[in-house]
């Protein structure tokens, strides 16, 4: 089955070269306003006589490809995805699906009316080492838990952030809404968020702060942005997690750090997480089995419920009750 690739920016070779590993995939187009990007892309990756098109809609028109792979910016993401769907076309799409729900919930609706795999690249909530880590603590009891994570990276070039009026709520902070549904799985309740711009860091340089309640009482605060040359921390943060019975501890690497004592400060415990570092190509190959006939994906619409609070509290700087997500 041919894949078009829509947005041909610094995340297209990732997807590109796992695709094409792929014997059941081939790159049939590639799709970005901007020819020289499809060129440069199409230099990295080794690409002979795949063509060329401004927009989506004449891709569809002159190829037989059956998947689009969406990878615009997330202000684009439900346009381009709503119109590769009435097309009858398979999606994958690089998170977040939408950055509001009711868009999400259509777009999940709208797939599963035209039997179509819709699927959303969740490389962080999936990432067997932060599941190794949840695992950890889940095992010492069910909860409540009060969870913390600081999620920080330099950016090379604002990109398309510079016109996102909440770069690190949008781009940032919904991998942490992945994981910690994956960690805490009460429903979630509220949600304050807020977003400070730091222009004298750089263009979308700024820090958001996400706090949200738990029908469990389990507090996830989340702390992270798009910052400048001070310490970065790991891609999938840093997280502290306490409970009850104890406390843990994880670099966003391989070491998980546990707190036993109530009445000390010293750690109780040094664990190594063996399991793989999360990558792009597992996931893509997933959703090329999905394509196939292989196990349904998760949609991605409880992290999604969480942005679309965050992004309205960070709008109104109060407090936002979380919709439900339609079954």
């Amino acid at each position: 089955m041919k894949a078009a690739i829509l947005g041909c920016g610094l995340i297209s070779g990732r997807w590109i070269r796992a695709l094409s590993a792929d014997p059941r995939v081939d790159v049939g187009a590639l799709v970005d306003v901007d020819p020289d990007a499809a060129t440069r892309v199409a230099r990295r990756c080794g690409l002979r006589d795949v063509p060329w098109f401004p927009d989506l809609e004449q891709a569809l028109a002159a190829t037989d490809a059956g998947i689009v792979v969406n990878l615009t910016p997330a202000d684009h993401h439900e346009h381009h995805t709503r119109t590769a769907l009435e097309h009858g076309r398979h999606v994958f799409t690089e998170k977040p699906l939408t950055l509001h729900l009711d868009g999400a919930q259509s777009l999940v609706a709208l797939a599963r009316s035209r039997g179509l795999v819709l699927a959303v690249m969740s490389n962080r909530g999936q990432n067997a080492r932060f599941l190794a880590f949840r695992n950890i603590v889940h095992a010492a009891g069910p909860g409540p838990y009060s969870v913390g994570e600081e999620m920080f990276v330099r950016l090379p070039g604002a990109g398309f952030r510079a016109r996102m009026t909440f770069p690190a709520l949008g781009d940032l902070a919904v991998h942490a809404f992945d994981q910690i549904r994956q960690l805490v799985h009460a429903a979630p309740t509220t949600v304050l968020g807020s977003e400070v711009p730091l222009p004298f860091l750089g263009p979308a340089c700024s820090v958001a702060t996400v706090i949200v309640r738990f029908a469990d009482d389990s507090v996830f605060a989340f702390r992270g942005g798009f910052g400048g040359p001070g310490h970065r921390t790991a891609a999938d943060g840093h997280w502290r997690v306490d409970a009850a019975c104890a406390g843990w501890r994880w670099d966003g690497g391989d070491t998980v750090t546990t707190f036993g004592d109530p009445a000390g400060n010293e750690p109780t415990s040094y664990g190594r997480l063996s399991a793989p570092q999360g990558t792009h190509d597992a996931h893509i190959g997933a959703m090329i089995d999905a394509v196939h006939g292989g196990p349904t994906l998760p949609d991605g619409l409880d992290a999604i419920a969480l942005l679309d609070a965050a992004l309205r509290s960070a709008h109104t700087g109060a407090p936002v009750t979380v919709t439900r997500r339609s079954q």
